[in-house]
């Protein structure tokens, strides 16, 4: 049976924090660890990408000034209330600030905040054999829950870098088609996007719809809580697509 990748793409693992000091590289705001280093190494290959993934997340926080005026933003966000917020989300995810992170037991209800990491899966890392048996051999990137940090399993590698126009989903009856929506997230653009979404879109209670019409469906309240919501709208964007399904017409049982 085929594996859905709007399902295996955010579990979550207790990831180490202790890492070697040797083994540590950056690319802006962006720590990258357990990468290698030189010429070659994935850190090179990840210091390439994350200037390119800045300068399009520009571009989705531009789309997301516009609001509602944006077929893309109104399909998944649905208010203008919602622009600044989304935004914002997207404005810090390019220039790597520090996330805001609630903090766990005796301190709950309180915030943190942490710089955002990206882990390659490496057999001198801690707990490596456990997190390689977490990433399996399908999980394209998993994230630790409340921490920005986000481990790239060995399937990400072999994703393109970005969405293309032929990435796009169909709409009919103003309704995506289900034969291509895993499509458009299939790429290390659209990963980056929802991983880190789970650290700069904070939610105390997020939303866990993944496929592409169960997003569409949300509203506007809950769209700022699923971080699927912020990966299909950025890749969308940077694909170019310009048909969407509207959010205020019923359509294959959808609403709003």
């Amino acid at each position: 049976m085929k594996v859905r990748f709007s399902m295996i793409l955010v579990a979550t693992t207790a990831i180490s924090t202790s890492y070697a000091q040797d083994d540590f590289v950056q690319s802006g705001s962006y720590g990258i660890r357990y990468c290698g280093t030189g010429p070659g190494s994935r850190a090179a290959t990840l210091q390439d990408l994350l200037p390119k993934f800045a300068s399009e997340l520009r571009l989705v926080e531009a789309d997301a000034q516009k609001g509602t005026e944006s077929k893309a933003f109104r399909a998944f966000f649905k208010s203008q209330s919602n622009a600044p917020y989304v935004q914002g989300v997207f404005q810090h995810m390019a220039s790597g600030r520090p996330a805001m992170i609630p903090s766990e037991g005796r301190n709950i209800g309180h915030v943190r905040f942490e710089n955002p990491n990206l882990v390659c899966l490496h057999p001198t890392m801690p707990d490596y054999e456990a997190l390689r048996q977490q990433c399996g051999s399908t999980s394209i990137a998993t994230t630790r829950q409340n921490r920005a940090l986000v481990l790239l399993c060995q399937p990400y590698w072999g994703l393109d870098e970005e969405p293309e126009g032929i990435d796009c989903p169909v709409v009919r009856r103003n309704v995506f088609t289900q034969n291509n929506d895993d499509r458009i997230m299939r790429n290390q653009f659209a990963t980056f996007v929802h991983e880190m979404a789970h650290a700069y879109a904070i939610s105390w209670i997020p939303t866990e719809a993944k496929g592409i019409m169960d997003c569409v469906a949300l509203s506007a309240r809950a769209s700022i809580k699923n971080v699927q919501n912020f990966a299909l709208y950025a890749a969308m964007v940077v694909a170019g697509c310009n048909r969407y399904p509207d959010p205020d017409i019923l359509g294959g049982g959808h609403g709003r």
